[in-house]
């Protein structure tokens, strides 16, 4: 009998020793748990904060240069900040950062580009010219007024039998973005075209002294090899200080005018690698109580917005 009542006894201090085991393992799975959450938070704490401290800094930097666009008619040596498309060291708060602007009418604008210019801009993307005339057609369907359908456009009908409810806007682009929404348009070919465009330039013309290479090969009928020797010319007359010289080629698309528009950039390095930009676009012509008019301020990273920098640096 006492022998039964030891077995009994033993086998369920087993089953509470098992039991034991189970609640610690299910503890050390909680507290586990419970740490990593806690890490998680930390980190997105973290991330948070450097986030709303580089948007604050970078709009300083854009603010700084907002400023600075009053001196954009002193000489060189006058203004460590000049209108030049280049970025341009400038410390805030013991912060580095990279400050630059560039006229708006360096860009070829989406609602007032010729025909001809769209199309030469699209085939040097490298499409094809068919391929090319059907986008170029999409685009002027989508900025024209009425619901008559270019040779290899889109209109309605054509974004409907693609599965879109929305058609064509019939009317001017807003934003530059809004390109990607044209029929046939593909994120690959929008991220080429995007750094050559602006909807706020308001004008057919381009200045050539501040224009990219992407801005210069949509010109009608030109050779990447003038490109490439105006660029050289450009540069070298820089390094002398001299006045940029015009184009041999594109005659009356280039206009050496600095407008009242102007975009301005900004540019940081992460404490934990990598860098964050902002850009925006102002009107010096018209202000507000807060200074010039904003017409479009981003923020991103590198890469993600037209980087400002030395046209001749662009690959």
């Amino acid at each position: 009998m006492n022998r039964q009542w030891s077995a009994a006894g033993a086998s369920q201090r087993g089953i509470a020793l098992v039991l034991v085991l189970w609640v610690i393992v299910l503890l050390s799975v909680i507290a586990g748990a419970m740490s990593m959450t806690q890490r998680t938070g930390v980190m997105m704490t973290g991330n948070i904060r450097q986030e709303r401290e580089a948007r604050a800094l970078l709009s300083a930097g854009l603010n700084f240069m907002a400023l600075m666009l009053e001196r954009r008619n002193r000489p060189a040596e006058e203004n460590p900040w000049p209108v030049d498309g280049r970025l341009h060291p400038w410390n805030f708060r013991g912060r580095l950062l990279w400050v630059g602007a560039a006229p708006e009418g360096a860009r070829i604008d989406l609602n007032q580009a010729r025909d001809d210019v769209l199309l030469s801009l699209l085939q040097s993307t490298g499409l094809e010219e068919g391929e090319a005339l059907a986008l170029r057609d999409a685009i002027l369907d989508w900025r024209d007024r009425d619901n008559n359908r270019h040779a290899e456009g889109a209109e309605d009908q054509d974004y409907r039998s693609d599965g879109r409810p929305i058609g064509a806007r019939d009317g001017q682009f807003l934003s530059v973005e809004e390109l990607q929404q044209i029929l046939g348009m593909t994120p690959d070919l929008y991220k080429k075209l995007a750094g050559a465009l602006t909807v706020d330039a308001r004008q057919r013309t381009v200045n050539p002294a501040f224009a990219s290479r992407k801005v210069l090969l949509a010109v009608p009928g030109v050779t990447p090899e003038e490109v490439d020797e105006y660029i050289l010319q450009r540069q070298q007359a820089r390094e002398q200080g001299l006045p940029v010289p015009m184009p041999a080629f594109g005659g009356a698309f280039f206009k050496n005018s600095m407008g009242t528009r102007f975009r301005l950039f900004a540019e940081l390095d992460l404490a934990g690698g990598g860098k964050a930009q902002a850009e925006m676009v102002v009107d010096t012509r018209k202000r507000t109580r807060k200074g010039y008019m904003l017409l479009q301020k981003k923020f991103g990273k590198l890469g993600a917005l037209g980087r400002a920098m030395p046209p001749e640096d662009e690959g």
